[in-house]
């Protein structure tokens, strides 16, 4: 019976496609054992890729041998899609059908062989893409009461002005005036695709989610996500280690299990965890340290196909309902530490609306890229912000932010770190606070408002301004507060008001909902906000000291309190 089964869906498939197998296809029963992906998301395959299965172009970039990818076209039935296997002499081992792509195997193919198949692939009209799979190694205003030390000695005072000390980087985004918003604040779900996490981290607990159980299941504890997560998102006021910057919300976390990420697995991880809920997604990882030393690029070929099969990715999640924005370290230079144009850390970094691969109706390459943000490190010297010397540079770099000697939770502690992958989590939580201060944003809004309120630039590194192969330029620098107050004014009446007041006094505002804002004045006793109009509660470090009516441009004066 089954094989009558079998032969009749066999003449139906063949008949609508129009194919027959070619030399040395699978059989029918192969295909047949296989074809639940292509009606089933299917990812476990990933877990048997090991370096074996990596055909190198160099020591730390290739692709996954007997693997090739194929995107059928949105109205491509399943009989069609079968009939493109059988024809092929491909078996499906994995899928997501929400993004019309295939995971087909081959055998015994080189890299000439397996990319002429992907070119016999496209002559299908059912077919809107294949393409190998490209691998590379991994590179992986209320003030707190969390300490910020790691040594009884060490002492961090708040000092927007002048950061320094293991708070330096949440001084320099002006993080605690952001915080002074915190009742405008919604839940937020943020992504982290990185390697795995200390799910036992005492600044981390009651943060941790993952997509499923099944990926809970892979997680191996690492320092990398965790120093990331932390950033983010640690426990504020617990009385240790450190404030994240982003408080209400769950990181839905995802580990790529190994020493090399394939496309694929970004690819799966993206969909995962903004199908999983997360609105911002953290990538810090990239290629560009797969370059060697006195290597400025990779070729326009293997950058082309990353950006082909991400944009795609983008868009077929975009196109089904999802809006998210995606957060990109822009690399650490080649592996000597030079840096490249950030365009060369491939994945999102590849990505530009004249190489986006997006054949959606209701999707543009655009709407890509304009959800796309590209961080770059900078740290902070002699009263200015100054581009770090490995942070990869060039039009594609959309903004900076700290990266030099950040401090956060590591596995089992907390510790030190520097790069652009500790700069894109700041960008990360920062979006995420301005989506929560308003819901109704898009993502493309949500980067704008982010990419535009700043006020302080980090400049290039100076060596690097008379390197010819490099578009070097001055880039902003992430602003919590400001970006913070720009999505508040987008969606309420917001009035600004200034404070006189003694420097460092904790100044706290309380509305007739019982709303409270907490602002502290910086060294020059001088502090500026939005508050809505109404009739306002003012406390000055705890102590109540009258009301105050907002409306319009409203100055206070603490030290006479005349209500003005």
């Amino acid at each position: 019976m089954l094989t009558k089964i079998i032969s009749l869906f066999t003449a139906l498939f063949m008949a609508v496609s129009g194919v027959g197998p070619s030399a040395g296809a699978a059989s029918v029963k192969e295909v047949f054992s296989n074809s639940l992906s292509l009606l089933f998301e299917r990812s476990d395959f990933l877990e048997d890729i090991t370096e074996d299965d990596i055909s190198l172009f160099s020591d730390e970039s290739g692709y996954v041998k007997n693997i090739m990818l194929i995107i059928f076209d949105e109205d491509a039935s399943f009989f069609e899609r079968l009939g493109v296997l059988y024809g092929l002499g491909t078996a499906a081992i994995g899928g997501l059908p929400s993004a019309q792509l295939c995971v087909a195997a081959t055998v015994g193919l080189n890299y000439e062989e397996l990319c002429e198949l992907c070119e016999c692939a496209e002559q299908y009209d059912s077919v809107a893409l294949a393409s190998i799979c490209p691998a590379s190694r991994v590179e992986e205003q209320y003030t707190p009461d969390d300490p910020f030390t790691q040594y009884s000695w060490e002492t961090n005072e708040w000092d927007e002005a002048s950061p320094e000390g293991n708070n330096w980087w949440l001084e320099a985004v002006e993080a605690r005036a952001a915080w002074g918003y915190d009742s405008y604040f919604e839940h937020i779900s943020i992504g982290v695709v990185d390697d795995g996490i200390d799910t036992y981290h005492k600044d981390l607990q009651g943060k941790i989610t993952f997509p499923s159980q099944s990926e809970a299941s892979k997680n191996v504890i690492g320092s990398h996500a965790t120093h990331v997560a932390g950033i983010i998102s640690a426990n504020a006021d617990n009385g240790l280690g450190i404030s994240g910057i982003c408080q209400d919300a769950t990181l839905i976390m995802l580990n790529w299990d190994s020493g090399w990420f394939t496309s694929l697995t970004v690819f799966f991880g993206l969909s995962k965890v903004v199908k999983a809920g997360a609105k911002v997604v953290n990538f810090s990882l990239g290629t560009s340290a797969s370059l060697s030393a006195n290597e400025w690029s990779y070729s326009a070929f293997y950058r082309s196909i990353e950006s082909t099969l991400f944009s795609y990715c983008m868009g077929s999640l975009l196109s089904n309902g999802y809006d998210f924005v995606v957060v990109q370290s822009s690399g650490n230079g080649n592996s000597a530490g030079d840096p490249v144009d950030s365009r060369m850390n491939g994945i999102f970094c590849a990505i530009t609306e004249s190489n986006a691969f997006v054949p959606f109706r209701n999707v543009s390459a655009s709407d890509v890229v304009g959800r796309i943000i590209v961080v770059g490190a900078a740290y902070y010297e002699d009263g200015k912000y100054i581009q770090s010397s490995y942070s990869n540079v060039g039009s594609r770099v959309d903004i900076c932010a700290p990266g030099d000697n950040v401090y956060s939770c590591v596995e089992g502690g907390y510790a030190l770190y520097s790069g652009t992958s500790m700069a894109a989590p700041i960008v990360t939580a920062v979006a995420a606070l301005v989506w929560s201060a308003d819901g109704a944003l898009t993502g493309s809004q949500v980067k704008q408002i982010v990419c535009s309120s700043t006020k302080d630039v980090a400049e290039p590194y100076s060596y690097y301004k008379f390197a010819s192969h490099l578009n070097v330029q001055s880039c902003p620098m992430v602003n919590a507060k400001l970006a913070v107050e720009a999505a508040l004014k987008n969606k309420y009446e917001m009035n600004s008001v200034s404070v006189n007041a003694a420097s460092g006094d904790e100044i706290a505002f309380v509305n007739s909902d019982g709303d409270e804002f907490v602002f502290e004045a910086d060294a020059n006793g001088e502090l500026s906000c939005l508050l809505e109009g109404g009739t306002y509660t003012v406390s000055v470090n705890g102590t109540e000291h009258g009301t105050a009516e907002i409306s319009g441009d409203t100055v206070l004066y603490l030290s006479e309190y005349t209500g003005e």
